[in-house]
């Protein structure tokens, strides 16, 4: 490894712009910067406030010093949310303003970029780089680097997905014409990966991966939310000057808003701040609660990630998040100049304080989480170790939105085989293409242009002109959707239609219905109204994994390879800690076996009569057990909005790998039933 004095040699310009002030590089920095400047791709894998921006940007900035100070964008810089975008525009901004190297953002939240005065350097989303492909291909001709930020928010979901194709259709615009160009330098970024090499492989081109160990201790208190007076009585007792409280829902969000507003003794501003609500407000929130000497901010995900939101004195978690990366992320927000991060966890069952403390175990490495593939088996394990049975699959429902922006992208407006070809994943054959090609001009969703070639259909076009092609997050495709009533600028995808007059609560502020459409309806501010209901989303139930609750499982005493049994009322409790979809899939085994059995929760299920041992493996009617059900489990896995729109097979076939259906009935076949008698009291707490 290079000195730090012989790293600061190799960046002359961007020395004094991200490390003069502080006359070092941190240990991410020193190992990770002579890799990116020798032009190679790079996964870095740091902690959170480790310094791995400038790690990043430096010595990218650094090797294409001279392409940036020629007209044309040079540096694509790609993040999970629109909130991470702007912070790291505006922190940019004023250390680059003397250099002469122009940078902009562009995600949902700002207006176009100037395509004939490009920035050298972009901070954009995934969906605002796909707008920009379809509207200005030319942009991304002379692009030298892609920095992929958080990527760990990204893999393994339709965002990754269409992250991959994005890719892939930029090193086509790229060497168009200019076969012998090389492809764009690649850099990956991230706080924890549970799979580097699998990252790397699927976003990097011939990566290395750059992993430095370390990371804050987490100093948790966990106390249960029975209801949210709780709350006020904790954030009393603690009396820190700024809070930020982390709700599973939107809905939560404002409910516990409006709580605080009524009832916290003590004098602090609150805020509420979620995806959905107006970028201008979510802006404000950002500025005032950074300004303010006491306050509370109420939040979703959004600001689990480094937006700058100045410094939070305590996180408080309310209801456990689903998985280790959530709870890392949001506990990482607060505390940042100490070596600990103070937090509150309000669990709201039994179940979520199992939850918390098993999370809690993960992040200080009581037990260690295994790669799917890596142990021998299962069961060879060590005490420690618990092993992650998620795979990756390309989800091809990405290849429908894919084929709807090129649609939009091509100049004679229609899309060919060919074209697919070159940005889809080699899991993906050519007779599924052709499959979902025939699907969607069946659907009415494209139509036959010239031999081999298909146009937008009706449906399609539809969608074009509400610009929402270009998103596989969100709702399904023509759900309803509140709409701001003067604008039209989409407000949220929601789960249900409200009619006309209806007050709703919505970003803290009741909004009244004043039109209503077949797949719309508007609203505007209602000032002096109180709302009869908040404004429900339309959201995906989030499955607990396997991981953690093998951990809630460890953390009990029952070993891997055991599920305990428990006496009921006039059944038997089985605890198979296998998380939700798991469960939900050995329910419907066992179903179909002929057992009585009803599913409870990510760590039980309810079975009408007794069993010793579980029945005997059979791959076909697991197999069955698992179509039946591949519908409902395709919102736990995460499967896209244009799911619904492919052939009935294709969307199967992706389901039934994402199941794992292998690695389940090796689990199955070598688990062992036990009595959970000793641990009764523990055991019907998870089912609260």
């Amino acid at each position: 490894m290079l000195s730090q004095q012989q790293v600061k040699a190799q960046i002359p310009h961007t020395w004094p712009l991200f490390f003069a002030r502080h006359g070092r590089f941190t240990p991410v920095q020193q190992h990770a910067i002579p890799s990116i400047l020798d032009g190679r791709d790079t996964l870095v894998i740091a902690a959170t406030a480790s310094g791995k921006t400038e790690a990043v940007l430096a010595p990218l900035l650094e090797r294409y010093w001279q392409p940036l100070h020629q007209p044309g964008l040079t540096l694509l810089y790609i993040c999970p949310t629109r909130a991470l975008t702007r912070d790291l525009f505006e922190r940019l901004h004023p250390i680059l303003a003397d250099t002469g190297i122009t940078l902009s953002m562009k995600t949902g939240d700002t207006g176009p970029v100037d395509t004939k005065r490009a920035p050298a350097l972009l901070f954009t989303t995934p969906e605002s780089t796909d707008a920009l492909l379809t509207r200005a291909p030319k942009l991304f001709v002379d692009i030298q680097a892609i920095v992929l930020d958080e990527i760990h928010l990204f893999d393994n979901t339709p965002r990754g997905d269409h992250l991959r194709c994005l890719l892939a259709r930029l090193e086509v615009i790229r060497q168009y014409n200019r076969s012998d160009i090389t492809p764009a330098q690649r850099v990956a970024l991230s706080a924890t990966v549970p799979d580097p090499m699998g990252v790397a492989g699927r976003y990097l081109q011939e990566g290395v991966i750059m992993q430095v160990p370390g990371g804050r201790e987490v100093a948790a208190d966990i106390r249960p939310l029975y209801n949210l007076t709780e709350l006020i009585n904790q954030l009393t007792a603690r009396a820190r000057r700024k809070s930020l409280l982390f709700c599973n829902s939107r809905e939560e969000v404002e409910a516990t808003a409006a709580f605080l507003r009524q009832h916290l003794p003590h004098h602090a501003d609150i805020f509420v701040h979620y995806s959905n609500l107006d970028p201008q407000i979510r802006q404000d929130v950002e500025t005032r609660f950074a300004a303010a000497a006491t306050a509370v901010c109420v939040c979703t995900s959004t600001l689990e990630l480094g937006v700058d939101i100045g410094s939070v004195d305590d996180v408080v978690l309310l209801g456990a998040p689903p998985d280790l990366n959530a709870l890392l992320q949001r506990v990482g927000r607060g505390s940042r100049r100490i070596t600990q991060t103070h937090t509150l966890c309000m669990p709201k069952s039994p179940g979520e304080w199992a939850r918390f403390e098993a999370l809690l175990g993960l992040a200080s490495g009581r037990w260690s989480v295994v790669s799917e593939g890596q142990p021998p088996a299962a069961f060879n394990l060590q005490p420690h170790d618990i092993e992650d049975v998620t795979v990756y699959v390309f989800r091809p429902s990405v290849l429908v939105q894919q084929i709807f922006s090129l649609i939009k992208q091509s100049p004679t407006g229609s899309i060919r085989l060919a074209d697919l070809h070159r940005l889809v994943s080699p899991e993906l054959t050519s007779e599924a293409i052709r499959q979902i090609i025939s699907q969607l001009t069946f659907a009415g969703y494209l139509q036959a242009g010239r031999l081999g070639e298909w146009k937008p259909g009706e449906k399609l076009q539809t969608l074009i002109d509400q610009h929402e092609i270009y998103s596989n997050i969100g709702a399904e495709v023509l759900s309803i959707t509140a709409v701001d009533a003067h604008t039209g600028r989409t407000i949220a995808h929601t789960d249900r239609p409200y009619p006309k007059g209806a007050v709703l609560l919505y970003g803290g502020k009741p909004m009244r219905v004043v039109w209503v459409e077949k797949y719309r309806f508007g609203l505007a501010a209602a000032e002096g109204h109180t709302a009869d209901d908040i404004l429900h989303f339309q959201t995906s139930y989030a499955a607990i994994p396997f991981v953690v609750t093998q951990a809630v499982a460890r953390s009990l005493g029952i070993e891997a390879g055991h599920m305990a049994l428990l006496p009921g009322d006039e059944g038997v409790w089985l605890y198979h800690f296998w998380g939700t979809v798991w469960g939900e899939l050995l329910t419907a085994v066992l179903v179909a076996g002929g057992v009585s059995a009803e599913f409870v929760n990510e760590y039980s299920l309810y079975l009408r009569q007794p069993l010793n041992q579980l029945p005997p493996w059979d791959e076909k009617v697991t197999q069955k057990a698992a179509r039946q059900i591949a519908a409902t489990l395709a919102n736990r896995l995460e499967m896209g909005r244009f799911h619904r729109l492919l052939p009935a097979n294709v969307g199967l076939a992706a389901v039934l790998q994402l199941l794992n259906l292998k690695r389940f009935g090796d689990l199955y076949q070598a688990t062992a039933l036990i009595p959970g008698n000793d641990l009764h009291d523990p055991l019907r707490l998870l089912l609260a």
